[in-house]
């Protein structure tokens, strides 16, 4: 997820910057960047339509407002989710002609910061979330079944559309994909998806396309442990739900 924090109060920067980093790892989330700036103005220097994902701007700051940032963003990014932060609800009927999507009330917590991101539904970007090879073609990082390397290439079984071969290095997919932690090299040239993975039997992982997939005999402790260890970050999710 991409998201940029504007606020004129560095330690209230980074405070949040910390929170909402730690947040978006526990949704699974580590592929994130977090963009800080000091003022609107720096801000808008270098903003982009589609650059992110959420934009949390601090309500009263020295030069632009965060209600004037938010407009000037609205010109031409309608889709980017705006947050203001504040002491007070002053603005709240100019957010509603920008469209913002929260108010996050300061002091910031751990608490305030999981309770936003959970409104806003933040993990629902996880299923947008890609990677690009170094041939260009972008993967859905959930569409991913597993991958297997044969003869200089590498198959990406999707569950959605036709597998895609690529001639490209298998140890660099792995690495791009393994950045997340759903994903795992269960045996030399193949990174399974967990959350792909319908069940384990003994040293097999069964996949949801029904192809059964060895886990290698040397790697058998870590990649079980790792799988085990996604069952139950998911089981936690699922009750506090």
């Amino acid at each position: 997820m991409r998201v940029a924090i504007v606020d004129d109060d560095n330690e209230l920067l980074e405070s949040l910057s910390d929170l909402i980093s730690n947040e978006l790892l526990a949704i699974g989330d580590s592929s994130k960047r977090i963009s800080k700036f000091h003022s609107g103005e720096e801000f808008l220097e270098s903003f982009k339509e589609g650059m992110y994902d959420l934009i949390i701007l601090d309500i009263f700051m020295c030069g632009m407002l965060g209600i004037d940032v938010a407009r000037k963003v609205r010109e031409s990014d309608n889709d980017v989710r705006l947050v203001f932060c504040t002491t007070s609800n002053e603005f709240a009927s100019e957010s509603y002609e920008v469209n913002a999507h929260y108010y996050l009330h300061k002091p910031f917590t751990e608490k305030s910061v999981k309770l936003m991101l959970d409104r806003l539904g933040m993990d629902s970007y996880e299923f947008a979330k890609h990677i690009t090879l170094s041939n260009g073609q972008a993967i859905i990082l959930r569409n991913v079944i597993y991958t297997e390397y044969f003869g200089h290439n590498v198959t990406i079984h999707l569950k959605h559309g036709e597998d895609i071969t690529a001639r490209v290095l298998h140890s660099e997919v792995e690495a791009l994909l393994c950045e997340n932690d759903y994903f795992c090299c269960c045996t030399k040239g193949i990174v399974v998806n967990f959350h792909e993975v319908k069940s384990q039997n003994g040293n097999d992982f069964v996949m949801s396309n029904g192809d059964t997939l060895p886990i290698s005999r040397r790697k058998s402790k870590d990649v079980i442990d790792a799988y085990t260890r996604f069952k139950f970050a998911q089981l936690r999710k699922e009750v506090g739900k």
